[in-house]
């Protein structure tokens, strides 16, 4: 019965792309990939559970309404709304990604100089002898992890410079937004990899009409050249991660149809966010209810650091492995999240306010101003990575930056 609701909801959401919007339709695909995945990785849900119904039903409402909004992109124009604000923000936005961009490969020279072992980088976390080794090592690690994300914000700069043919001034936007993919291959991140590359690929879909076609046509080719580069940096990282974890094949289900540990190792990561999600909110009571203590720990860090609340960090991770049953490492999809964070009622509303923030800044309109595209392009992120996690604890530092640099042109535009 819920395998059978399962792949009717699929159906449902194709019914919904009659505008062939072919963004909606990547992120339709996405899901569906992660849903067939668990029947080559052997995962068990229990479909006979009486809460298996509720269960499937609310994830997909839920997933519907972070999804269907991109299914009324029609943009054919990006414009300057306001050209002051932009610029204003282009300026800062460049300094801080170009001291992003040379800090990245500092630290992807430092990372392989002396953890060249994935393994002891992920598993045993072995960045953390370098806090000791290098001065200020620690500094820039962490400020590296908590800004890897701002590159997402030249993303609509190089797309906007294609669409009046300013080669020169898109190639610089995209050198400075792959700062975000460079801090991911410096940490071994094959999640910031796929999320930079889904990204840009889903922006392409998204902004593909306002390039104009001779420039389509040479940056497809180019297109290909680069993901098969990327792909061969995906693949060299869970290759050299998974061959140094003997152990790891242990964890392969007798069921599953994949006994390679590497094979095994990007199937179940893709599989993970469904079966595991189904079968956690399956346990979920109220009194396991986090409050957003899982998604809201930069928010509590930075609240703690200026000294506006009292947060224990070893407290906050017992108090979310606890409720996930000590398996919190896990992924559990978007919405499985979401309710342990807030329960039923309030994950419901805050999908449903995305759905509509979406939906009314996009509606259908063919020309967009630049300004929205910034914080369209963050809110994609959370429908890519969906079949993983809830991905709003990506876009805090991001926001943050954004809200201080529009505070700081206020300010300036009224001294003047």
């Amino acid at each position: 019965m819920g395998f059978i609701l399962q792949v009717l909801f699929f159906f449902i959401f194709l019914l919904f792309n009659n505008r062939k919007t072919k963004l909606y339709f990547a992120l339709i695909v996405l899901q569906f990939f992660s849903f067939l995945s668990q029947f080559l990785v052997g995962a068990e849900i229990d479909y006979d559970s009486p809460k298996i119904v509720f269960s499937i039903v609310f994830i997909n409402i839920n997933l519907f309404l972070i999804l269907a909004p991109w299914r009324y992109a029609k943009i054919q124009m990006i414009y300057l709304k306001n050209k002051k604000f932009v610029f204003f923000f282009k300026r800062i936005l460049y300094k801080v990604l170009l001291f992003n961009f040379l800090l990245g490969i500092f630290m992807l020279i430092i990372i392989r100089t002396y953890i060249p072992s994935i393994a002891s980088f992920k598993a045993e976390g072995a960045y953390r002898d370098l806090y000791d080794q290098i001065p200020y090592f620690a500094n820039l690690f962490r400020y590296s992890y908590l800004t890897q994300n701002l590159g997402y914000f030249a993303i609509p700069f190089f797309f906007y410079y294609l669409s009046i043919s300013d080669i020169k001034k898109s190639r610089i936007a995209l050198l400075l937004s792959s700062s975000s993919i460079i801090a991911g291959i410096a940490f071994y991140s094959r999640a910031q990899i796929f999320t930079y590359v889904m990204v840009f690929f889903g922006a392409f879909l998204l902004l593909r009409d306002i390039i104009p076609l001779n420039i389509k046509n040479k940056i497809n080719r180019r297109f290909r050249i680069v993901a098969s580069v990327i792909v061969f940096v995906f693949v060299s990282i869970t290759v050299t991660r998974f061959s140094e974890m003997d152990y790891y094949k242990d964890r392969i289900p007798p069921r599953s149809r994949i006994k390679d540990p590497i094979v095994y190792s990007i199937a179940d990561y893709a599989a993970q966010g469904y079966y595991n999600g189904v079968n956690r909110l399956e346990l979920y009571t109220v009194d396991k209810t986090l409050y957003g203590e899982g998604l809201l720990r930069i928010v509590y860090q930075f609240l703690d650091f200026f000294g506006v609340i009292y947060w224990d960090s070893d407290v906050s991770k017992e108090k979310v492995n606890r409720s996930f049953d000590y398996k919190s490492h896990l992924f559990y999809g978007y919405t499985c999240q979401m309710v342990y964070n807030f329960g039923y009622t309030i994950s419901l509303l805050l999908s449903f306010f995305f759905y509509l923030y979406i939906k009314r800044k996009l509606n259908n309109k063919k020309q967009l101003p630049i300004e929205n595209l910034f914080i369209l392009i963050l809110l994609l992120v959370i429908s890519i990575v969906s079949i993983f996690y809830c991905g709003f604890e990506l876009l805090y530092i991001a926001l943050l930056f954004f809200s201080l640099v529009r505070v700081l042109f206020f300010f300036r535009k009224n001294e003047l």
